[in-house]
């Protein structure tokens, strides 16, 4: 049994995240969950005492009380928490996300950003980079990056509806501000899961030049559509209840296309442990799809896009400026 390992994983009360957490913590891990707000953390530990009982959970279970990831400004509150509890972290898992498909605006975070990218990259971003010195350079040390294979538009989810694709940024600072007039949500939302996968191969490469012996790992959980907790589903539900019905019911039921919530967090559980993704610099996971509700995850290219080094490299570039331009400085890879 690995057990012990201090971990940490944003979005972790919710979705994939919560059966993820579920795993990690039947094997006796550390593990330490921004939270967003009280309500969220008693819905959250409400669900849990299903699993553990409450001193198991008090044990092995550390919340990082008002955490919105959509506010740069608290971000530095989980670097914060740490250095105040002397922990150092074996593994990050960042695989907070949010779409809200259906949308004919964007809504934006408390600075100004469009939310689905201040979320699903923006925080992100900045997160390693103020805790990369508070994880042990060793070869089981990870970072994991929930992406998805609708960043390549010659994937099934990503040639349907709008494509993703950046335009070497040329007015991406337009398209992620709340004035962008022709704001698509799946296009916003297909972009994000493309820059996560140019920041990992960009922080593994920054990584490898320092020769630090932590994995970069992105992977793609394919449509997972949960049964009662949306995860990420519930913004959508909000603009789009009807069309989220038709299209869960149809995906589950009648193409066989979706995964299964509990098995996508076991998967990412597994990520964390696998011996195989030791010090291995750089690596994409896809759950792929291999017939009628069954999957099978698998070592996957990236889209053509989502190669481009350049381009990497312009966008790690943006989003340190864009912090810096709200006062967040404090960069260390």
């Amino acid at each position: 049994m690995i057990k012990d390992k201090n971990i940490l994983i944003t979005g972790g009360n919710s979705g994939i995240g919560f059966f993820t957490t579920i795993n990690l913590l039947k094997t006796q891990n550390n593990l330490y969950i921004p939270i967003r707000s009280l309500s969220r953390k008693e819905e959250f530990l409400l669900k849990l005492i299903k699993y553990f009982d409450k001193e198991y959970i008090e044990k092995h279970l550390n919340l990082i009380d008002n955490i919105d990831l959509s506010n740069l400004e608290n971000i530095h509150k989980v670097r914060d928490f740490l250095i105040r509890k002397n922990i150092s972290l074996d593994v990050v898992i960042l695989n907070a996300g949010l779409q809200y498909t259906g949308s004919f605006y964007p809504k934006v975070s408390k600075q100004g950003v469009e939310l689905t990218f201040a979320v699903n990259h923006l925080a992100h971003f900045y997160l390693v980079n103020i805790l990369i010195d508070l994880i042990n350079n060793k070869n089981e040390s990870r970072i994991i990056i929930t992406s998805s294979d609708v960043h390549d538009p010659k994937s099934s989810g990503g040639n349907v509806g709008e494509k993703a694709g950046l335009n070497n940024l040329i007015n991406f600072k337009d398209e992620i501000s709340g004035n962008y007039t022709n704001f698509n949500s799946d296009k916003a939302y297909k972009n994000s899961k493309l820059c996560n996968i140019l920041f990992a191969k960009e922080l593994s490469k920054r990584l490898q030049i320092k020769s630090s012996k932590i994995s970069v790992i992105s992977w793609a959980p394919g449509l997972v559509i949960p049964n009662e907790d949306l995860g990420f589903f519930r913004y959508s539900m909000k603009f789009n209840i009807f069309g989220y019905i038709v299209f869960s019911s149809i995906a589950k039921n009648i193409l066989g296309i979706s995964e299964n919530v509990e098995n996508a967090g076991k998967l990412l559980s597994n990520i964390v442990f696998e011996n195989d993704f030791n010090n291995i610099k750089y690596l994409h996971l896809s759950n792929k799809l291999v017939y009628y509700k069954k999957h099978k995850l698998i070592k996957s290219e990236v889209s053509e896009e989502a190669s481009k080094k350049e381009l990497a490299l312009r966008l790690w570039s943006f989003s340190e400026e864009l912090c810096r331009s709200f006062g967040f400085v404090s960069f260390n890879i």
